[in-house]
């Protein structure tokens, strides 16, 4: 950016990481601290939202101490099943266009309150979990819904979990991030001529899994019945998929395992994904064609003193579509990375800095997207949590240019 441009950034970035910081409740769960005798949130946390091991083990084990799995009865306490959390946001942002055209945003808002009914671990081998969203001008959202079955012994153990599911539960790298925006390679979409629509994360799916948890390391094979050409997740009633088309019964195939390197984040990750969606072709006929596609990724991360490194890469395959010769056209790949350093300045703050670069069409010139994001987190032993983020994003256009974003 230049001149005005320049300025906007400075003010956004300097401020932004050492004295404000936009309101946000934390997303630990109280309802687990006041089954357990109001245990820190930091039991589970490192910070906030991320989890340590002991709170990985924790929800893979059906929101129960491991060593309770077989053995734990239901609560008769209603609240060590219901939780909530509310947040606003401070959003301001400029956009420049390729022609050197800006928008600006500024703005506070109500984001969202959250509702977790029928939350937590009954009987001795069952769990669940419902995560309810309600945004302004929105209905409701059912962002996980899903029952989750455990046997085994402590430090060995099967599961298996069915209903609307996040995408993966990871650990480090693979974990939910420090600030608000996850790497690019996971919520953009890989495009040659038009978009794919699927990426690994920002889709609450229905699906069966099934896991295998041993020692530190956790196998999960998941089966999902995938995206409907709208971008919506498949998951039934008016958001079922369309009888006749070549994905109707189609379902996709994930595999996800963790290995769990130290107790506060260190750990690697695989990533494997395999579905099929029917995309739409812009044309009367064929309206659309199927896309076979695959994701790999892998992630790192490790513990040195007061930071945590952190890294990931992910491999893209799709199908593209000739519409001149109206049928399905050559295979196309996708790549992107991102590295990020965290710090924890002192307990409860942390800083961190992350690099992501992605490139939706490998064998597409000047189309790249680099971004580099700044974070600071703060959050309080009571389920307060404070975070701020400024992400500046290049996002190349060919020989037209780059759109520039800067976001606060």
């Amino acid at each position: 950016m230049k001149g005005a441009g320049k300025n906007f950034l400075a003010l956004l970035l300097f401020p932004g990481l050492v004295s404000i910081f936009i309101s946000q409740q934390a997303s630990s769960m109280p309802n687990f601290s006041r089954k357990y005798n109001n245990m820190s949130c930091s039991g589970c946390h490192n910070p906030v939202p991320r989890l340590n091991e002991f709170g990985f083990k924790f929800r893979a084990a059906g929101f129960r101490m491991p060593d309770e799995i077989g053995k734990g009865e239901t609560s008769s306490n209603i609240g060590d099943y219901i939780a909530a959390r509310t947040q606003a946001r401070y959003d301001l942002s400029r956009s420049e266009a390729p022609n050197g055209t800006s928008t600006d945003k500024n703005q506070l808002a109500f984001h969202e309150v959250t509702f977790y009914p029928i939350t937590g671990a009954f009987d001795k081998y069952y769990s669940s979990l419902v995560e309810m969203s309600f945004l302004p001008g929105e209905p409701a959202e059912l962002e996980n819904g899903y029952v989750r079955y455990n046997n085994g012994k402590e430090n060995e153990f099967f599961s298996a979990r069915f209903g609307i599911m996040h995408p993966f539960e990871g650990y480090g790298a693979s974990d939910r991030p420090l600030g608000l925006a996850r790497p690019l390679f996971q919520r953009t979409a890989a495009s040659f001529n038009q978009s794919t629509l699927f990426t690994p994360w920002g889709f609450d799916e229905v699906g069966l899994e099934f896991g295998y948890t041993v020692g530190n390391t956790a196998i999960r094979a998941t089966i999902f019945n995938g995206l409907l050409s709208s971008g919506e997740p498949a998951q039934g009633g008016d958001l079922s998929k369309p009888v006749g088309k070549p994905s109707s019964n189609s379902k996709d195939i994930q595999l996800f395992v963790t290995h769990m390197l130290t107790d506060n984040g260190g750990g690697l990750s695989g990533f494997f994904y395999a579905g099929w969606l029917d995309l739409p072709t812009g044309l009367t006929a064929p309206e659309t064609f199927q896309n076979t596609f695959q994701r790999y990724a892998v992630y790192a991360s490790y513990p040195v003193e007061k930071a945590l490194f952190l890294g990931g890469y992910q491999y893209g395959k799709d199908n593209s579509f000739d519409r001149v010769l109206r049928r399905v056209g050559a295979d196309f790949n996708s790549s992107g990375i991102f590295c990020e350093a965290n710090y924890n300045v002192s307990e409860p703050l942390w800083f961190g800095l992350r690099y992501d670069w992605f490139d939706p069409a490998t064998n597409v010139s000047d189309n790249r997207i680099l971004a580099v994001t700044a974070i600071g987190n703060y959050s309080f032993d009571n389920g307060l949590q404070f975070i701020a983020e400024y992400q500046h994003k290049d996002s190349k256009k060919g020989v037209v240019g780059s759109q520039k974003d800067a976001a606060f």
